[in-house]
């Protein structure tokens, strides 16, 4: 039993397997979970796509820029004290400081940043002054092309440079949530799935749980080691740190099932740990029996969807910012 898994979540994940290991006795692959053999210029991988109804809530450019340039603390220098004496003096927002003499080329430098439209480097930008689970950070989702943000999980099997065994892919097409999974049904099959998984969010916006830190890191590492190029350096929308904040009152831990439970009502039924999907994984190279894969595509599927959701959820409270 790995260190870190609670007995309770150990022996239900025991139960899990047991219980798919015996529905799906005897069954091929394509029977227990649909999808296609999907192939790129180094080899193959079974892509498993699916779609949920949704309607994704964005924040409008105009109040998002009017956000920012209403924090006079986002220009260097200015603290909390020098605000204060500029608002009583009549500098009401950034803009109004093209007339200051002193922080006229603070103030120009600050809008040519936002006006260039560059997410990346408005991100950059901000985060040299809030930390990253402030909620003017969401404003940067106004200058993406929020219709081509990709959210993204991975299944490995460990922490540290092991395989990556499924990758999934979300984005909104319309009013549904679409979802595309690359699962590599043998550890050979890894190098063809991060190969097709990266062309399809290659230069577009990322949404993720803790990616930043976890996701990204990892897939850039196996990315390396098949030679397949350099680092994925997409503007990336991380949402735990927006978690932590917001809810940190509102539930008793940060993780995205908890999330989901209270903000819409999700309770997962089966649901692997992420702890015991190298074990999910090594039981079903071992046996060729599917089962134990249900549970962990299912598993993924659902991050992807809550993922887009709780992003959603975060633009539309955010609201620009105000």
């Amino acid at each position: 039993m790995p260190s870190w898994l609670y007995d309770d979540a150990y022996f239900e994940g025991q139960r899990v397997k047991k219980k798919y290991l015996e529905a799906y006795d005897g069954a091929c692959l394509e029977d227990a979970i649909r999808g296609t053999p999907v192939r790129s210029d180094i080899g193959e991988c079974y892509l498993i796509e699916s779609s949920t109804d949704f309607s994704l809530s964005k924040i409008d450019r105009d109040n998002a820029r009017n956000a920012l340039m209403s924090n006079l603390r986002l220009l260097r220098g200015i603290g909390a004290g020098t605000e204060q004496k500029l608002r009583k003096a009549g500098y009401s927002d950034i803009e109004s400081l093209l007339g200051h003499r002193r922080w006229h080329d603070e103030a120009k430098r600050f809008l040519s940043i936002v006006d260039s439209g560059d997410a990346c480097r408005i991100q950059q930008e901000l985060w040299h002054w809030l930390p990253k689970s402030h909620p003017l950070n969401l404003n940067i989702t106004a200058f993406t092309e929020v219709e081509r943000l990709v959210a993204l999980d991975i299944e490995t099997m460990g922490l540290f440079s092991r395989p990556i065994i499924l990758f999934g892919a979300a984005f909104t097409s319309g009013d549904k949530i679409v979802t595309r999974q690359y699962l590599a049904r043998d550890i050979d099959e890894e190098a063809a799935a991060i190969s097709l998984f990266t062309a399809l969010v290659e230069n577009n916006p990322l949404v993720s749980y803790n990616g930043r830190a976890f996701d990204v890191p990892y897939i850039n590492q196996r990315r390396w080691y098949y030679d397949l190029g350099g680092d994925i350096e997409n503007v990336h929308f991380d949402m735990l740190p927006f978690a932590r904040r917001f809810m940190k009152s509102k539930t008793p831990d940060a993780r995205l099932t908890t999330i989901e439970k209270y903000l819409f009502g999700q309770e997962r039924l089966d649901d692997v740990p992420g702890a015991l999907v190298p074990e999910f994984y090594e039981e079903y190279l071992r046996t060729h029996n599917p089962g134990p894969l249900v549970p962990i595509v299912e598993h993924n599927r659902n991050d992807l969807v809550s993922l887009v959701r709780l992003f959603s959820k975060f633009c539309e409270d955010c609201n620009g910012g105000h």
